[in-house]
């Protein structure tokens, strides 16, 4: 199965601080999170692949005005060939960051020992007990879940932990859960969720500003840093 890209936003200040990234998305996903707002990249095959050559051509004009790359998807680490494309990107002299579900711990390990990320960004969908519901995948492998959350913590590579926080998925229960599991990581995020009509299920609902502050102050319990990313 060959990597597709198919997306690419030629600039965002959001991403990484301090960096001008530009991020590019690659088709196709294990999960069917409920919430994804990139329903095609998941589930559509009917989508417009821009071929690897036309993105580092891109990258090669702007190398004196982006400092990195962001890799998201869908999930980038379902692809066997992931490496070979880092590896090009890499070669370019970016900085690389990897946007990814956490399912692959193998990958994580792999590409950040042979030098091609520098940052992961590992979605943390909830608890243990409500990650299959969360994430809309009865099968997933909470085990290696858990590898890729001791692989952060221990490998020296810069990371963080985000979650998208949803009504009807969240309570802060589930955050005083999730602060005991993974307390300690250096930066938290938990990202406001937008509907829209490229979301999976339209019928969810963000969480007020105000409860999602309640939620961050509980969570400054567990880690150093934790910010609201979206409100």
């Amino acid at each position: 199965m060959e990597l597709i890209f198919c997306g690419i936003e030629p600039l965002s200040l959001v991403d990484l601080d301090g960096k001008l990234a530009c991020t590019i998305f690659t088709h196709g996903c294990n999960f069917r999170c409920p919430f994804c707002h990139n329903k095609n990249l998941a589930l559509s095959k009917d989508i417009q692949e821009i071929p690897f050559n036309e993105i580092l051509d891109f990258l090669k004009l702007r190398k004196n005005m982006l400092d990195a790359v962001v890799v998201t998807g869908g999930e980038p680490t379902i692809y066997p060939d992931l490496d070979e494309k880092l590896q090009k990107i890499k070669e370019l002299g970016y900085y690389i960051k990897l946007d990814t579900n956490g399912t692959n711990p193998e990958a994580i390990k792999r590409l950040y020992e042979k030098g091609l990320i520098d940052y992961v960004a590992m979605d943390i969908k909830n608890t243990l007990a409500k990650y299959a519901l969360t994430c809309g995948n009865p099968h997933v492998n909470l085990l290696n879940i858990q590898k890729s959350i001791n692989y952060l913590k221990t490998s020296g590579i810069e990371y963080e932990f985000r979650t998208t926080i949803i009504s009807e998925f969240h309570k802060l229960e589930d955050f005083q859960t999730i602060g005991e599991w993974i307390k300690d990581c250096p930066r938290y995020f938990l990202q406001k969720f937008v509907n829209s009509e490229t979301c999976i299920n339209q019928n969810l609902h963000e969480v007020s500003i105000n409860t999602a502050i309640i939620y961050k102050n509980e969570l400054l319990k567990y880690f150093s840093k934790v910010e609201l990313r979206g409100y």
